[in-house]
């Protein structure tokens, strides 16, 4: 795999303590993340319901379709991107939990 620049994990970062940081993701229909590794285990709550396709450094990918209030666990040293691939505006806010 070619090198890549590696982006944030949202959008936006909107609170941090000691223990977690939350970000934003908020995607328009096309639009893209970031390529991102999460360093930290996390779980995401989606705040507005729509599709994404995620990215894998293996190549691989998958299609979600993810409704209002659906939590999901994500999986620490997820190297990804995703994209909307819906036709509103997605949105999630992540939690990565420190320790």
């Amino acid at each position: 795999m070619t090198e890549r620049i590696l982006g944030d994990v949202g959008t936006e970062m909107v609170w941090e303590n000691e223990h977690v940081r939350v970000w934003d993701l908020i995607l328009e229909p096309g639009q893209s993340s970031e390529w991102h590794r999460h360093s930290m285990h996390y779980t995401f709550i989606v705040t507005r319901a729509g599709r994404l396709k995620a990215e894998y450094e293996d190549g691989s990918e998958s299609v979600l379709d993810l409704r209002l209030g659906q939590v999901v666990m994500g999986q620490k040293g997820s190297l990804h991107k995703v994209t909307n691939v819906g036709t509103e505006l997605y949105s999630n806010a992540i939690v990565e939990m420190k320790h």
